[in-house]
């Protein structure tokens, strides 16, 4: 069955959960599947969440988003285009986010933007990440006409980056000083999926 019938079934993706350190036994099996209004709640605490726990990590703020109703956060999962926010589920509840839109503007709508890509400490190393992009990607791949799917990522970010990397996103560019979180200056890597 192809990954994209696989997500839009829930089918669980245990194959990509190892163990982690943290854990003991075989590791928990994720279930990654698009978010639905009904998650808001949980969406909203997770996402506040890596804005207090990640800061130079998102170009968002927790002062920013702490005061988004869920009404608000209801709009992001069902945005008016052809964008999705998946979810990584564990027993304990949502533990991993990843979200891909198109870009707006006409001359770029042929560019897709993976963001909030997020797992709780508590949860990483157990392969939610990759889970979670390989669902953005699949569904980057079914937006039509899209030919590349892009992402930036905090320049000391070496898991991320290793990630990203291990999924075929290639450097294509580096913002300098990107990012600015009290008062501290973080430089951003560019990077590029060809999906053509």
């Amino acid at each position: 069955m192809p990954i994209l019938s696989r997500i839009a079934h829930s089918v669980s993706y245990s194959q990509h959960s190892v163990p982690d350190s943290q854990h003991s036994g075989s590791g928990p099996a994720a279930q990654v599947r698009r978010l639905v209004p009904a998650d808001a709640a949980a969406l909203r605490r997770l996402r506040l969440d890596a804005l207090a726990e990640a800061p130079e990590s998102f170009g968002s703020s927790y002062e920013e988003e702490h005061t988004l109703t869920l009404e608000d956060i209801r709009a992001w999962i069902a945005p008016p285009d052809d964008g999705a926010l998946f979810g990584a589920f564990l027993e304990d509840g949502l533990a991993g986010i990843a979200g891909v839109s198109r870009q707006r503007r006409l001359k770029m709508r042929h560019k897709a933007h993976a963001w909030s890509v997020y797992v709780a400490p508590r949860w990483r190393g157990a392969g939610l990440g990759r889970a979670l992009m390989l669902a953005v990607i699949a569904h980057a791949r079914g937006m039509r006409g899209i030919r590349q799917l892009q992402l930036s990522v905090t320049a000391h970010n070496q898991a991320a980056l290793a990630l990203y990397a291990s999924l075929g996103f290639r450097e294509y560019g580096q913002e300098r000083e990107g990012l600015c979180v009290n008062g501290i200056y973080y430089d951003e890597k560019l990077m590029a999926l060809p999906l053509s």
